[in-house]
């Protein structure tokens, strides 16, 4: 059984377009939850006059995971999905179990600290890492545009799916407004 009604889905894949609209709105709150969670650490390093970055990446990292596991398991979309009317599901169309959330989180991080390591393997070992990096960037996006349904890497191994959702005809908040302004009087 899935939890998106047949009407309501839109059949169409996701693009790059969209995931990275998606990506960049929900990596700017997620900046801004490891920047108060600074604002919170940072008397307990200065009480005990010493920093451990590991410690603070380690919580950074479990932050994010939080963020994006609570929005995946209670309705499938984090903030930036809902802007851009994208929602992931299991491949059934089932919401995604706490594994599922879990995988999709650790192999897009992975992703993540791949692409960083790139730009500092091409920094201190020039054009020809450049090149390699480059070149492998483009056969993972490449392969994910050759996949009928636009899967990345972190889709196929969780067994999850991102699509599209048609967007509401009229905003909640109208329609709230609209029923506050008729029952009122």
């Amino acid at each position: 059984m899935t939890d998106i009604p047949a009407p309501d889905r839109d059949p169409r894949p996701v693009g790059l377009l969209l995931r990275f609209g998606a990506l960049l709105y929900d990596s700017l709150l997620v900046l801004a939850i490891w920047l108060v969670l600074g604002l919170v650490t940072l008397p307990l390093w200065n009480v005990l006059e010493v920093f451990f970055w590991q410690v603070q990446l380690t919580l950074n990292i479990f932050a994010a995971w939080a963020f994006f596991y609570g929005f995946w398991r209670r309705t499938g979309q984090t903030l930036g999905m809902q802007t851009w009317n994208l929602v992931v599901r299991s491949e059934d169309g089932s919401r995604i179990t706490s594994w599922q959330a879990t995988l999709r989180f650790l192999v897009g991080i992975s992703q993540w600290m791949f692409i960083l390591m790139a730009i500092h393997l091409a920094r201190e070992h020039g054009d020809w890492m450049t090149a390699l990096m480059t070149a492998l960037g483009v056969l993972a996006l490449g392969a994910s545009a050759l996949h009928p349904q636009r899967w990345m890497l972190h889709d196929w191994l969780s067994s999850t799916v991102l699509m599209r959702t048609r967007p509401l005809k009229r905003p909640r908040w109208k329609e709230n407004q609209d029923e506050q302004d008729s029952g009122g009087g």
